[in-house]
């Protein structure tokens, strides 16, 4: 219930800039008062201008494989999990998105390992993205989801979101 009122709220505010999306479906969550939050982070692309802007609540930061393979895990500035505090700040990062490139994102169960360390699993998840560089996105998805849950099964969910900008020729 609440995923669906964050995805209503966040629908709503569609084409505000990242933060301040997240900035309304947070006083919206707060106002329900359901003593209930979430993590979220809002990317809003821009492939004319080969950009993307991010703003994010608590959530696993976002993984950037560059044209080259090299691999980059992003830190935006982080804000305050929705639904906590109906003040709370969410700054908005603008990041290159080059034609080639794969924007990465995906929820903590993919990368939630009992016992470990969650920015080594980050690290982990960097690098194999690095090395599975000429695989399709179906194939990158399917191979980054197996290995997540042969390496730790668990009971969270996992959802992954690969943006690939491919190249355009004129």
């Amino acid at each position: 219930t609440l995923m669906g009122q964050v995805r209503t709220a966040v629908h709503a505010t569609a084409g505000a800039p990242p933060g301040e999306v997240l900035a309304r479906t947070n006083r919206l969550l707060t106002d329900l008062d359901a003593g209930l939050f979430t993590s979220c982070l809002y990317a809003a692309l821009d492939l004319a201008r080969h950009r993307a802007c991010l703003a994010t609540a608590g959530h696993p930061p976002p993984i950037l494989r560059h044209p080259d393979g090299r691999t980059e895990v992003l830190h935006p500035p982080p804000g305050l999990l929705l639904g906590i505090d109906p003040d709370a700040d969410y700054p908005t990062t603008e990041i290159p998105l080059p034609p080639g490139a794969v924007l990465t994102l995906y929820t903590d169960g993919l990368v939630e390992e009992p016992g470990s360390d969650i920015e080594d699993s980050i690290n982990t998840l960097a690098d194999r993205l690095a090395r599975t560089r000429d695989q399709t996105m179906d194939a990158l998805a399917d191979s980054l989801i197996d290995h997540a849950q042969r390496s730790a099964p668990c009971s969270d969910d996992i959802a992954l979101l690969l943006i690939h900008h491919r190249h355009t020729v004129g």
